[in-house]
C-alpha cells in the first residue's frame, strides 16, 4: 500500500530499481551510463531538435519501432543533465512494460513528457524514478556512499559522478543512499510532494501538504523572499509533526535548491 508521502509506492520504487539497475549494470558494468547508447543497442531511433516550449521528452510508437525526440529549445544541449536525464526517462516508457505495451496496443498516446520530478501522473512519475535509478546504478551509488558521513557536499559529488541534477540525486539517495534524508518540492509556497528514506525519523509535515512551515529556509524563502545557498539548522519542531515534546528540539539540517517559483529542500538529522 503506498504510504501518504509517497512520491511513488514502496512497490515501484524495488520493481523499478531493479529494472534499471539490472539494464545499466548489464550495458554499463563502468564507467558513467549513457542512454543514448542504450537506445542504439535496443534498436531505438532517436532525434534532438527545436520543438519550442511542447516537451522535454517524447517516446513515439511507430508499431513496432520506437523514436525518442529530445527537445533542444528546453534541454539547451544534448549532454546536459536534464537531457540525459529526460532520455532516459523516455527509455523507461520503453522498458516498462505497463508502458511499453500500452503504447503498442494504442490503448495510450506518445508519452510526451516534461520531467524533473514535477509531474503528477503516476507514470510520468515512475519514468522519472527509472531514469535515476539507470543514471545512479545500485551497487556503484552504494559503494561510493559506504562510510562516508552525510553532508550535502556527498548529494553534489555524485550528482557530478553520474552526471545527474541535484533533485534526481537526492531522491536516489533517498532510497538507497546511507543516512536517512527527506526531500521535498515545493511550487508557488505549496508543498507538492515530499519523500523520506524508510528509516527517516519523521514521516509527517507540520502542517502536512497544506502549507509550508514558516520557520524553514523553503517557508522564509516563500513568505520573505530570503534566499540561502548554504545548510543551515533547523529543528523538527520546524518541519514536522511531533508526537512527543522531547523530539521538538532534536537538531537538523536543512538544504535548498531555490530557482523562481521552486524550491527543492533537502532535510536530514545531525
Amino acid at each position: 500500500m503506498p504510504e501518504r508521502n509517497n512520491f511513488i509506492s514502496r512497490n515501484d520504487v524495488v520493481e523499478l530499481n531493479d529494472l534499471a539497475s539490472g539494464i545499466a549494470d548489464y550495458y554499463f558494468p563502468n564507467g558513467q551510463i549513457d542512454p543514448i547508447i542504450i537506445a542504439e543497442k535496443t534498436n531505438i531511433s532517436y532525434s534532438f531538435g527545436n520543438y519550442e516550449d511542447s516537451f522535454d521528452g517524447l517516446l513515439e510508437c511507430l508499431n513496432p519501432d520506437f523514436h525518442i525526440f529530445i527537445n533542444l529549445d528546453r534541454l539547451i544541449q544534448a549532454y546536459s543533465e536534464r537531457a540525459r536525464f529526460t532520455f532516459a526517462h523516455e527509455l523507461g516508457h520503453y522498458f516498462i512494460d505497463e508502458h511499453r505495451n500500452a503504447l503498442l496496443n494504442g490503448l495510450s498516446p506518445s508519452h510526451c513528457s516534461n520531467t524533473g520530478f514535477k509531474n503528477r501522473n503516476r507514470a510520468e512519475r515512475q519514468a522519472d524514478y527509472f531514469a535515476s535509478c539507470l543514471l545512479m546504478p545500485e551497487n556503484s551509488f552504494r559503494k561510493y556512499c559506504n562510510y562516508k558521513k552525510f553532508e550535502f557536499r556527498i548529494i553534489e559529488e555524485l550528482s557530478k559522478k553520474y552526471g545527474t541534477s541535484i533533485s534526481a540525486t537526492a531522491l536516489r539517495f533517498c532510497a538507497i543512499g546511507n543516512h536517512p534524508i527527506m526531500v521535498v518540492y515545493s511550487f508557488k509556497n505549496c508543498i507538492k510532494w515530499y519523500w523520506s528514506s524508510i528509516d527517516f525519523r519523521f514521516k509527517w509535515l507540520k502542517y502536512g501538504k497544506d502549507r509550508l512551515p514558516e520557520d524553514t529556509l523553503a517557508g522564509e524563502y516563500f513568505e520573505l523572499n530570503r534566499k540561502s545557498d548554504i545548510t543551515e539548522p533547523v529543528f523538527a519542531m520546524d518541519w514536522f509533526n511531533i508526537k512527543y515534546e522531547n523530539q521538538a528540539n532534536l537538531p537538523f539540517k536543512e538544504r535548498c535548491l531555490m530557482r523562481g517559483e521552486h524550491c527543492l529542500s533537502i532535510i536530514w538529522e545531525e
